[in-house]
Parts: structure tokens; C-alpha cells; sequence
């Protein structure tokens, strides 16, 4: 696979992939001082890698449990640490594990010192294909998700093949609603070509994922480039996530996985667009049959209509009207704004009625 490099907000941030864990610890500089943000239960399941870290002389920071610890007080033990081991605008941090290690250790950096570069290590797919890239950092407050955040890039993205082979299938999969959702908004040239190989992928048939992460990421990449603080078209890349958001807070105290909320969430789109007369039938059942290739497991997933509602009523990107991302068609999103709240509301309680877990 060919590194990608590519420019948001005047800065560039270079994606580089690799088959071995080795050769990430190979590219780190010996002349720079680094402090490791790392998911401890992932660091324990790759040793070697800890171990070749520790001898680059990096200084680590564990967490223990990265969704439930993603908030003010991790993040000044963060600070902290950070500071207790001399660490200065001229050294570098670096973000290892999934998704809400990113968010994390991309909000330390943006404020540390007024800003220090870091790097991202992501070894969940859902982070490798999203969370790593936009530069969106966030942590959470009370039961809303990154209500605290900012935009800050990472200078360097280490994707690496490696570290999803430890991933369960529903680890897996976590991630893979994100490569879904990109082809959803992208084309459904796109969308056949995962249904096509929806086999090859869930076996983890290396060169397969490998080019299904490269082309999600590309996607999210030239999103990105052109619209970094989410004026316009970045905006489509929360197709689903205002029903997601909405999901995950009403499950805030049992913490679910955010890919498998997303995919209700982008469920929950699809049809409110196929009943508001913009989807065709035929585009609705292509996503749905292309979804149901994939063993998602819902069953731990509460659905409260009012409790999710309620969260997407506060959600930060909604002020006087409820903002959704629906389709078109395939490949063609665009801003819905919901004036009726009781229409939307309705609808929820309706579609759950539905739901089969």
C-alpha cells in the first residue's frame, strides 16, 4: 500500500501503513523525546511491542479502561505525568489503541503547552478508518460524548495490519460499520464491492481489508482536506450519528461498542429517508441486505425511544432544529433539518418497535 499524505488547515499529516508492528517502532526517531497515551489491555496483548517502546526510551501513560476514563480527570493525570516527566513543546506524543485513546491523546496534545505534536498508533479498525483521521479530539463530560474537545491534527498516522488480528468479531466489526458508512455516502460502486467481498472480509483475508482501509480512508482523508472544521461536506461523515449519539447515551452507564450504535443509527437514517420519500426502495434494501452480510450482536444494546431522543435534542451539533445526515440516494447525502419534533420522535419509538436485535 502507498503512504498518504494530505493537507488540512495548513498542516500535513502523513498516513504510513504497514504488515508489522516492528517496523512502527523501527519509524520512531531516536532523537526525540516520546510519551506513550496507551490502552493497557492492548498494550498487555502486544508485549513485544511494549517492550520496543520502553527501549526506544518512551515514557507511557496507561489506561485501563479508555471509553469510561475518557474524561477531565484521566486527562489531568494525563497532564500530569506528562509534566512530572519533563516533557516540552520540542518532544512528541503518541496515541496507542482504539478510538477513544485517539480522541483522547489528540485533546492532550492540542492543550498541553498551548500544543505539541503527537502522533496516532490506532489498533482497532474502527479508530484506523475513522477516528485516527479529521483531527477531531474530544473527551467526555457528564454523559455527553467529546462534549470537550478541538481540532487538531496528528503530524503522522501509523495504520498497521498487526494489531487486527487480536480483534474479536464483534471488535471487528465495531470498526467495519465505518467503512460501511463511508460507502454509503460515497457510491454504490463502493457499496457493491463490500457486499461482493463481505466473505474475504470477515475471514480477515489481509490483502482484501488492507484495500477496503486504504480506499475507507482516502474517503474520509479528501473529506477531511476540504472541509476540516466541518463547515459543509465533512458534515456527511455523521451520516447515522445523531441516531448513534442518541444510542450511546442512553446506554452511558453499560458502555456499548460506538460501530454497532452507529450501525442502528445508520439503519434508523436509511429508512427515515426511504419514508420521507428522498431513498428509493430498491437503494434500501441493497444497504440493508449489504448490512446483514455482517454478524453484528445487539442484543446487550438498550433502545429507550425517549432517552434517545432526549440525547439527540443536546447533541452539540443541533441548536433550534434537530440536524440529520440522510440519503438521496447511495453516494448522494445532504442535511435534513427536522422542524417537527414530535414527527421525529414518533418515528423512533416506531422504528424500535420494529427493530429485531
Amino acid at each position: 500500500m502507498k503512504d498518504l499524505i494530505f493537507k488540512a488547515e495548513g498542516t500535513s499529516v502523513k498516513l504510513n501503513y504497514f504488515n508489522e508492528a516492528s517496523k512502527v517502532i523501527d519509524s520512531l526517531s531516536d532523537n526525540v523525546k516520546y510519551c506513550v497515551i496507551a490502552d493497557a489491555k492492548v498494550l498487555d496483548m502486544h508485549q513485544d511491542f511494549k517492550n520496543g517502546l520502553l527501549k526506544k526510551g518512551c515514557f507511557i501513560f496507561e489506561v485501563e479502561e479508555a471509553e469510561k476514563q475518557k474524561n477531565l480527570e484521566t486527562y489531568a493525570e494525563a497532564i500530569a505525568f506528562m509534566q512530572k516527566n519533563g516533557m516540552n513543546r520540542q518532544d512528541c506524543l503518541i496515541g496507542f489503541g482504539g478510538g477513544a485513546i485517539t480522541d483522547l491523546t489528540g485533546f492532550i496534545a492540542s492543550s498541553y503547552m498551548r500544543g505539541i505534536k503527537y502522533l496516532q498508533i490506532p489498533t482497532s479498525l474502527l479508530a484506523q478508518v475513522d477516528a485516527s483521521i479529521g483531527g477531531k479530539t474530544g473527551i467526555n463530560f457528564g454523559q455527553i460524548k467529546n462534549f470537550v474537545g478541538s481540532f487538531y491534527n496528528p503530524v503522522q498516522v501509523f495504520i498497521c495490519a498487526d494489531f487486527l488480528q487480536s480483534l474479536n468479531e464483534q471488535e471487528f466489526l465495531n470498526g467495519f460499520s465505518e467503512v460501511i458508512k463511508h460507502s454509503l455516502i460515497t457510491s454504490k460502486e463502493s457499496l457493491e464491492k463490500i457486499k461482493k467481498t463481505s466473505q474475504e472480509i470477515l475471514a480477515k483475508d489481509s490483502d482484501t481489508l488492507l484495500k477496503c482501509i486504504e480506499e475507507s480512508v482516502q474517503i474520509k482523508a479528501q473529506i477531511v482536506a476540504s472541509d476540516f472544521k466541518e463547515k459543509g461536506a465533512r458534515k456527511y461523515l455523521n451520516f447515522g450519528h445523531t441516531f448513534a449519539h442518541g444510542i450511546e447515551s442512553a446506554n452511558y452507564k453499560s458502555p456499548i461498542f460506538h460501530g454497532h450504535a452507529v450501525i442502528i443509527g445508520m439503519l434508523m437514517a436509511l429508512k427515515y429517508s426511504k419514508e420521507l420519500g428522498f431513498l428509493q426502495e430498491s437503494s434500501y434494501e441493497l444497504a440493508k441486505e449489504v448490512i446483514s452480510h455482517f454478524n453484528y450482536n445487539f442484543t446487550n444494546i438498550d433502545l429507550d425511544a425517549e432517552l434517545i431522543f432526549e440525547a439527540m435534542k443536546s447533541d452539540k451539533k443541533n441548536t433550534e432544529t434537530i440536524n440529520l445526515v440522510l440519503l438521496r440516494e447511495i453516494g448522494e447525502p445532504f442535511i435534513y433539518e427536522e422542524q417537527s419534533t414530535e414527527t421525529l420522535k414518533h418515528y423512533i419509538k416506531e422504528f424500535i418497535n420494529d427493530f429485531k436485535k
